[in-house]
């Protein structure tokens, strides 16, 4: 099997978003922060279970940045805040990309099926794994001859990740 890469579009979940908070209601943002997030989740049937951002000394000012943490049965997913305005504006984006593990794989035996010309079934694994954007984690595809290879899969937002099969 061979190295490619081609976009996919299906088990990648991140999020981002402009709210106005109006001014430190941390627990505004936090719930608008798990609101958006659920919207991403719920085609994998999950909602987050809490959201926590720390609380700044001061009232926080255009320009200053935090992370809040999501949990995702039991999974860290890292969302980055920005304050845009002096008014309680901010803007969010998930550091991390949650992946379906078997929605994945379901996903990558077709792909890399079509790909190659063959059929392949691959194995990502069980669950959810949470990937910082630009990371990478690894499958295996096996064909019907006992063939394997490993599909590295790169975790990109906006349904950009893409996969790759390496020797």
């Amino acid at each position: 099997m061979s190295a490619l890469s081609i976009p996919l579009a299906f088990t990648l979940f991140g999020c981002n978003a402009s709210i106005s908070i109006g001014g430190p209601d941390y627990a505004k943002l936090e719930q608008n922060i798990a609101t958006e997030l659920d919207k991403a989740y719920a085609s994998m049937s999950r909602q987050v279970d809490s959201v926590e951002c720390p609380r700044l000394a001061d009232d926080p000012v255009a320009g200053d940045t935090f992370v809040c943490l999501a949990d995702l049965d039991g999974n860290d997913v890292r969302v980055d805040v920005q304050v845009e305005d002096d008014d309680g504006g901010v803007k969010f984006t998930t550091r991390d990309i949650a992946f379906d593990l078997a929605a994945t794989a379901n996903g990558l035996t077709t792909d890399v099926s079509d790909q190659m010309g063959f059929p392949v079934t691959v194995d990502c694994g069980r669950g959810l794994k949470i990937v910082e954007v630009g990371s990478t984690f690894t499958c295996t595809a096996l064909d019907t001859k006992g063939g394997s290879a490993t599909v590295e899969m790169t975790a990109r937002h906006e349904g950009a990740s893409s996969w790759q099969l390496v020797e």
